[in-house]
């Protein structure tokens, strides 16, 4: 059999050239289509129209101003004070018993006078009690007058005797041991008398002062011994609210020490009361002791018929234990110095200012006093300073600033005016 030997290898050399050709155009073509996208957009853009570059003019920001002149002004220290009771009692029983009466102001809200009788415990025992005791008393002065007698009679023996005796020897023979005895045996007898009437009174309770109920623990028919809690009684003449205030705010506050001592003035004030309702009191004492959790200093505020009873607070709004008030302490007068609404003092104690040409400054000033509606400003600012009233948004120093005419004429107008504050109408 013939064999056939054939040679492959020019086939294969030209089939590798052939593939090794297509790779490149394939690689090839795609970065040519993409330089001649570019190139094209390229010669589009530049042929489009050109605009020159300018640069942006300068358009003057429009701004409402005021003028604001310094003077004498009353600091107000502004805190929240919790309400409590002046005077608070709770009443204990001075004997036992069962109770037998009760007064009809016995009743949370009742109100009693000073001496008036809350309760009365049963007192048939106290006045057995009593008899026995004046009868002890009888029986001892008795007894005391009868040894008198005895006692007269051994000094005359004694006196016929015609001896003289030593001292514990003669006292024994005058009896002056047994007159003594009878005496102190009458004293213990008295005081257990005037023991037993004092257990009689006690079995009435009643009110230490003027006051009223706040609550109640006994009813009629309960027996009660000296360890029973029978009400708790406040006075309503008057009540005391703790204020915290910052310990800084001390030396501009009239704090008196001793009664008759100038007084701050404090008007208080409730979320739920009318806008135009407000009740007075005054600083009464500094409590030697800091808030232990805001470190700020503590203030007794007096506040006189808190809930109104008297003729004279009819229809005032009253105030009670436990409320939580708004607390507006006046601090005393400081000279020479500007009143601002709060929202004109910017960040880090300054303040926006039109000057004479027209541009914004933004000048530091020295704050004295400041309120959640004002601020008090010692230095920094003059009569005449027009100080910006509107917000801008990017305040920068140097600013080009415009007023309208009636902001001029309004300024104009107010030039010789002594009012503390004199508002620009700009827009």
């Amino acid at each position: 059999m013939n064999q056939m030997t054939v040679n492959t290898e020019p086939a294969t050399a030209t089939e590798r050239t052939r593939a090794s050709r297509t790779g490149w155009v394939r690689w090839l073509l795609p970065l040519v289509f993409i330089g001649a996208g570019l190139f094209g957009g390229a010669a589009l853009f530049r042929s489009g129209p050109q605009v020159p570059m300018t640069a942006p003019s300068t358009q003057p920001r429009i701004v409402a101003v005021a003028t604001f002149a310094a003077g004498t002004h009353t600091p107000i220290f502004e805190a929240m004070g919790t309400v409590v009771a002046a005077h608070e009692s709770t009443l204990y029983p001075m004997v036992s018993g069962p109770v037998v009466a009760v007064s009809d102001q016995l009743m949370p809200g009742g109100r009693l006078g000073a001496g008036e009788e809350i309760l009365r415990i049963d007192e048939e025992d106290y006045q057995l009690n009593l008899r026995k005791n004046q009868a002890s008393v009888a029986e001892a002065q008795a007894a005391l007058q009868e040894e008198l007698g005895q006692q007269e009679v051994a000094k005359r023996e004694y006196e016929l005797l015609e001896r003289d005796l030593e001292a514990a020897d003669r006292a024994l023979v005058l009896r002056e041991p047994q007159l003594a005895s009878a005496r102190a045996t009458l004293a213990s007898a008295v005081a257990d008398r005037d023991q037993a009437e004092l257990d009689l009174a006690r079995t009435r309770v009643t009110a230490p002062f003027d006051g009223m109920v706040l609550s109640r623990n006994v009813d009629l028919g309960t027996r009660v011994t000296t360890s029973t809690e029978l009400l708790t009684l406040v006075n309503v003449d008057t009540f005391w609210v703790e204020a915290s205030v910052p310990v800084d705010a001390l030396a501009r506050i009239a704090i008196p020490v001793e009664d008759g001592d100038p007084a701050a003035q404090v008007e208080l004030g409730q979320t739920g009361w009318d806008s135009t309702q407000t009740r007075r009191g005054r600083v009464l004492r500094l409590i030697p002791e800091l808030d232990s959790d805001s470190r700020t200093a503590r203030l007794l505020v007096e506040i006189d018929d808190p809930l109104g009873l008297r003729d004279e607070n009819a229809g005032l709004p009253p105030i009670m234990v436990n409320d939580y008030l708004r607390v507006q302490i006046a601090g005393e007068p400081i000279p020479d110095v500007v009143k601002l609404p709060r929202n004109l003092l910017r960040n880090g104690d300054t303040v926006w200012i039109m000057d004479a040409d027209n541009r914004l400054e933004i000048r530091p000033v020295d704050v004295v006093h400041k309120a959640d509606e004002y601020v008090l400003v010692e230095s920094g600012i003059a009569d005449d300073d027009r100080i910006i009233t509107v917000n801008l948004s990017t305040p920068v120093a140097g600013t080009l600033l415009q007023l309208n005419s009636t902001d001029a004429e309004e300024l104009q107008r107010f030039a010789n005016d002594d009012d503390a504050s004199r508002p620009g109408t700009g827009t």
